[in-house]
């Protein structure tokens, strides 16, 4: 019994033609069939990896387009958007709003100049 699966290769029968010689054809058939899927694999992999890639990149270019523009902006404009110039770094890289400890520094600089 042949199962034409290609991915299956539990069988050891040797598939023959109705003249009795080994039927290469189908052999040939398979072996396009798994590099088909093999090749498509590996494409997939290569093309998931350029598009996380691509992501890492372009989040590290909005980071520093982000900390471009507020560097730009006066002491003053930046107190208003509550943010110091020594925060500058850590916005771009999304740092700023995972720092716990950043609304307390806010408050006691409010608290000091208060």
């Amino acid at each position: 019994m042949y199962n034409d699966n290609p991915r299956d290769v539990t069988h050891t029968d040797i598939r023959h033609t109705t003249g009795g010689a080994i039927d290469t054809d189908y052999y040939h058939r398979r072996a396009r069939i798994e590099r088909a899927v093999f090749l498509r694999a590996v494409i997939s992999c290569i093309a998931h990896c350029g598009w996380r890639a691509w992501g890492c990149i372009e989040a590290k270019m909005q980071g520093r387009a982000t900390r471009q523009a507020l560097s730009v902006l006066s002491a003053r404009e930046l107190k208003d958007l509550g943010i110091a110039r020594s925060d500058l770094g850590t916005l771009g890289d999304g740092t700023y709003f995972t720092d716990s400890t950043r609304h307390a520094r806010s408050r006691e600089r409010l608290r000091k100049y208060a």
